[in-house]
């Protein structure tokens, strides 16, 4: 189990699965968060195959928001996702999972950066 968050109005988010760039995403993404004035955090979270029904139970139950899902992950979580969108649907897997009141929803996108996700 990963650390839960310390604030209950901070919003929570999570790289999982292997990303070639984690480091540099995650620092982009809570750069824009300091630039912003908003109060959230990115954070990356060792995932594999077989615990990602854990994570998602960590997403549901410390609220995180949304998970970046690396090329390793992105056609095993499917299953485990409530909806899809149209282009995770043709292309057979998810780089994006948002948490809508506990719906996961899974979504391709070829831009991954703060401003267009969470535009």
């Amino acid at each position: 189990m990963t650390k839960p968050r310390t604030s209950t109005t901070r919003e929570l988010f999570g790289i999982i699965g292997k990303f070639p760039n984690a480091s540099k995403i995650q620092a982009q993404w809570n750069a824009y968060f300091k630039k912003e004035g908003i109060d959230a955090f990115m954070d990356r979270y060792k995932t594999s195959v077989e615990n990602l029904p854990e994570r998602l139970s960590e997403m549901f139950h410390f609220d995180r928001r949304m998970y970046l899902v690396g090329s390793d992950l992105q056609e095993a979580i499917i299953p485990l996702l409530d909806e899809l969108d149209e282009m995770a649907q043709n292309k057979g897997k998810v780089n994006v999972i948002l948490n809508r009141k506990g719906v996961f929803s899974g979504k391709y996108e070829v831009d991954l950066s703060a401003k267009k996700l969470l535009s």
